[in-house]
């Protein structure tokens, strides 16, 4: 496929970003509130939607799409500010667990949620601190892993271990596994996983190669996605901010009647369409089988870039009444700061692919030697 095939979106992805707009357009901002981080009956809605399935082969109960048609689901999701772990569960997880041919049926049909540990989210370019060893019968696993989008309703674990050598399956229950709750900014849950727990033998998925590749996998498909949440996020606090210039009055006339104000969206504006290139462009870098990295590493360190800009100048915008809780613009800002998180904030990929090109530099000096 070709980048421009890639930006016109098949018949079928549009039906389903238009069925995602109507749906999302339902869901008020008191809904999601009152969700507190999960709602039970929007997960199942979005099972019968087949979007747990959206990257899944029709054979295996999917709708069998593309990276592409998974962004723009992603966008309609930051617009309507949903916290259900989707990116975590029916694209990373889902994804990753497909590419080795494992059964993800009760994911996609929403009984059962996964959550990544040590890498996808976040996709920080940390490696995982989770080390694996031989034991009778099995493995044990050991370490900790400090953030990990889990909540009550999580029913198992996908677990990679250090320097991305195996991955593990397991289900929340296993003993030995301590997962200790708290609460995201945005008000998502999140947890602290702490390993000291022996698995049977069957619980290791892959080695090696193998899964380094399923690892790439899901790092790619993370990546996107959280790029397209974020362009979704974006676009919808500008929308907020427009609004409400729109609205309030000063000195008798309108916010946006004054230029300076005016100038101000017009920058932000710019931030947006930057986001949605770079989300086009992680998109089209996912529906490859490749090592996109280094381009990952840009997406994040720009969408980073465009998230703090406009979330600021939104806040700045709205005045003392963008930091009140009754005000949604707020809430979309605790949004940009989580998402910015997840993906390693802007100062960490600029490190990230400033360490890159340092390898490479070095290697071409090895090959010229």
């Amino acid at each position: 496929m070709t980048f421009l095939e890639h930006l016109t979106p098949s018949d079928e992805t549009r039906m389903i970003c238009e069925a995602a707009e109507k749906w999302t357009a339902g869901i008020s901002d008191a809904d999601v509130r009152a969700s507190k981080g999960f709602s039970a009956s929007r997960w199942g809605e979005m099972a019968e939607m087949g979007w747990h399935g959206l990257l899944v082969d029709p054979d295996h109960g999917g709708l069998g799409l593309d990276p592409a048609a998974l962004s723009l689901l992603c966008q309609a999701i930051g617009r309507a500010r949903l916290p259900e772990p989707f990116v975590s569960s029916s694209v990373v997880c889902v994804g990753t667990l497909s590419s080795l041919g494992q059964d993800v049926s009760a994911l996609v049909d929403g009984s059962a949620i996964a959550a990544p540990a040590g890498f996808g989210l976040p996709c920080d370019g940390v490696s995982s601190g989770i080390t694996a060893t031989p034991a009778a019968d099995g493995h044990h696993l050991s370490g900790t892993v400090d953030l990990c989008e889990a909540g009550p309703d999580t029913t198992e674990f996908l677990v990679v271990t250090a320097g991305g050598d195996a991955l593990y399956r397991l289900p929340h229950m296993t003993p030995g596994l301590t997962v200790t709750p708290y609460g995201a900014i945005d008000g998502r849950p999140l947890a602290r996983l702490a390993f000291d727990c022996h698995l049977p033998a069957e619980a290791r998925l892959a080695t090696g190669d193998a899964a380094r590749a399923a690892i790439r996998r899901g790092n790619a498909l993370a990546v996107s996605a959280l790029a397209a949440d974020a362009t979704g996020t974006i676009e919808k606090a500008i929308g907020l901010t427009t609004a409400y210039i729109d609205e309030r009055s000063q000195f008798g006339r309108p916010l946006a009647a004054f230029q300076a104000l005016r100038h101000m969206v017009a920058d932000l504006l710019v931030e947006l369409e930057a986001a949605r290139s770079m989300t086009e462009l992680a998109a089209f870098a996912a529906s490859d089988d490749g090592d996109p990295k280094q381009l990952h590493d840009r997406v994040r360190a720009r969408i980073c870039r465009a998230a703090q800009s406009v979330g600021h100048a939104a806040i700045q915008l709205h005045g003392g009444m963008g930091m009140t809780d009754e005000m949604a613009i707020g809430h979309y800002f605790r949004r940009l700061i989580f998402l910015q998180a997840m993906m390693g904030q802007e100062a960490g990929a600029l490190r990230d692919r400033a360490a890159t090109l340092a390898e490479e530099i070095e290697l071409q000096r090895e090959v010229a030697q």
